[in-house]
């Protein structure tokens, strides 16, 4: 019994590794963001979060035509933001629109720039926002985490969608 136990032990173990990726792709960078993204639609915190690192820096503005705002903070911070925010938000569709992905030589680390359009249903309105988003990606033993995110929110594309 404790032999069967200590090679399925062994078993897991290698099958961990054999997923494991060795260098950064587009395809397993846009594979992470995709499902950051579904996790941020649904407003499931737990789903998210796995794919960040703990030490992430966190940049929010909001920008209109005369002035922007810009909020700096910690990835707790941001947690904390996102679960008052998704209190009040009854849906949230997030729809990529351009995704340019930059992978240093090494393949340790990447910079993605996307384009979205993020509807969110508050109170019963349906608000459309365009939203710049530049993310800092690193590769981690083999996973791959989010170690920068910043959001930049055009207050005058908001456009009511109902």
């Amino acid at each position: 019994m404790k032999l069967l136990l200590i090679a399925m032990s062994m078993l897991l173990m290698l099958g961990t590794n054999v997923s494991a990726a060795s260098k950064l792709t587009e395809e397993n960078i846009t594979k992470t963001l995709e499902a950051v993204k579904v996790a941020r639609e649904h407003k499931n915190m737990r789903a998210m979060t796995k794919h960040f690192l703990s030490r992430t820096s966190v940049s929010l503005t909001d920008q209109n035509i005369e002035e922007s705002k810009t909020v700096r903070m910690t990835f707790n911070g941001y947690k904390r933001y996102l679960s008052k925010k998704w209190k009040k938000v009854k849906s949230n569709l997030i729809e990529v629109k351009d995704r340019k992905i930059d992978i240093e030589p090494n393949g340790r680390s990447a910079l993605v720039k996307t384009t979205i359009v993020q509807t969110l249903e508050v109170d019963g309105i349906k608000t459309a926002t365009t939203v710049y988003e530049t993310i800092g990606i690193r590769l981690v033993k083999g996973r791959v985490y989010i170690n920068y995110y910043s959001a930049r929110i055009m207050l005058d594309t908001a456009m009511r969608v109902n």
